[in-house]
């Protein structure tokens, strides 16, 4: 996509916004996550509040790159090129560590990441649409 001075397409504006709308549910997610993680062991606490933080900073990065796009700022496609390396590669340590918490007995934390690594895939998925 090339994004220039002028305001973004309407085709853009509507991957913004929901690739916006999916941050805001991966916010949601990490909260309930969070919830959780308490009651497991300390070792699987450490990689869940891990796979969150990656989760996190991913989401933020994928936020920055969507104001820069809505902005029709340089550098935007390049952004949310990153933004999407940020996030796959977040969604590759939240499956690695919902395995985990699954061998470990703590399904509902492994179903709560689970569903954040669908949000992740769908930002992702936000973000490539948004790009191209």
């Amino acid at each position: 996509m090339m994004l220039g001075a002028c305001s973004a397409p309407a085709d853009v504006e509507q991957f913004i916004a929901d690739a916006q709308s999916q941050a805001e549910a991966i916010d949601d997610d990490l909260q309930r996550i969070e919830q959780q993680v308490t009651g497991i062991p300390a070792d699987l606490r450490a990689d869940v509040t891990n796979a969150m933080a990656s989760a996190q900073a991913a989401t933020d990065e994928a936020r920055d790159a969507l104001a820069r796009a809505e902005q029709s700022e340089d550098g935007a496609v390049v952004a949310l090129e990153d933004a999407q390396v940020a996030l796959e590669a977040a969604s590759a340590e939240v499956k690695h560590v919902t395995d985990e918490a699954r061998q470990n007995g703590a399904d509902k934390v492994a179903d709560l990441l689970s569903t954040l690594q669908e949000q992740i895939d769908a930002l992702r998925g936000e973000t490539e649409s948004a790009a191209a």
